[in-house]
């Protein structure tokens, strides 16, 4: 039997061409759910326009494809299909992480909170709103630290502040950046503590809570900030075999803290 995979995607997204490569290889039938203003949203051949904020009704236009062309299984190609993934899949019973997990995945506070809790090795965090006095905030932080937002990814938003002239100026560079993509209004945001060092980021696959480790990849180029723009990644990894040896096993501490038992896995260390 021919499977039949949906991939969730946004319109920006550079990944979509790979995973269709993929996907004629292994000759599946392929429908691209593709996130689409609520205005748009509608069903095309092969396509599938949902509104990926509007869960609800995004769950019913999968469950409404299931119904005539049952799925196989459901990949989000892009970080913001992931929640949305999670909870078809637990309606339609396919195999997938919990929603809570994918929740998790996304939200790096929530992220934070659960590996503070198993121990895994994490820097210290606060959670602060762009409503605050950011004067007024900036005299209590430790520094240097990282201004972050909870939710973008490729390091969007991500910056490091020295002094409190700094973090001010970067609390403000990204209350304007997330009113730019979520809407005008209050955001929360993380400052961390600022960790030194090498940085790798790991490629990997979990198999019913096993994480089998893909690819581990240097950052030849110092990513100090006060942006963290990726430049080249590495592989094989050059670190000593100890030190990847405790990366995977970090890597798994901190896969199973979140509640991942399934599907692929990206994560990156200090």
């Amino acid at each position: 039997m021919q499977p039949h995979l949906l991939l969730l995607t946004t319109p920006s997204s550079y990944r979509l061409p790979a995973f269709l490569a993929a996907a004629e290889r292994i000759a599946a039938q392929i429908t691209v759910a593709e996130d689409t203003p609520p205005t748009l949203a509608r069903a095309l051949p092969g396509k599938l326009l949902i509104d990926f904020s509007d869960q609800e009704a995004a769950l019913r236009a999968i469950c409404d494809l299931h119904a005539t062309q049952p799925l196989t299984a459901i990949v989000p190609i892009d970080d913001s299909g992931v929640e949305l993934a999670a909870r078809a899949c637990v309606r339609l019973g396919l195999p997938f992480n919990r929603p809570e997990a994918a929740a998790a995945a996304r939200d790096k506070h929530l992220m934070r909170q659960l590996f503070a809790r198993a121990g895994v090795p994490s820097p210290a965090f606060h959670l602060y709103s762009t409503a605050d006095d950011l004067t007024a905030l900036a005299q209590t932080i430790d520094y240097p630290c990282v201004v972050k937002p909870l939710r973008l990814n490729g390091s969007r938003g991500v910056i490091r502040a020295d002094n409190p002239a700094q973090f001010i100026a970067a609390a403000r560079r990204l209350a304007a950046l997330l009113d730019q993509i979520e809407g005008t209004g209050t955001h929360e945001f993380l400052v961390e503590e600022f960790i030194p060092g090498f940085e790798v980021a790991l490629e990997g696959l979990i198999d019913r809570g096993q994480v089998q480790v893909l690819a581990l990849f240097d950052k030849p180029d110092p990513l100090d900030g006060p942006f963290f723009e990726e430049t080249i990644y590495v592989t094989p990894s050059r670190l000593p075999i100890a030190v990847q040896r405790e990366i995977n096993e970090v890597t798994a501490a901190a896969a199973q803290a979140i509640g991942l038992e399934q599907g692929p896995l990206h994560a990156e260390l200090r």
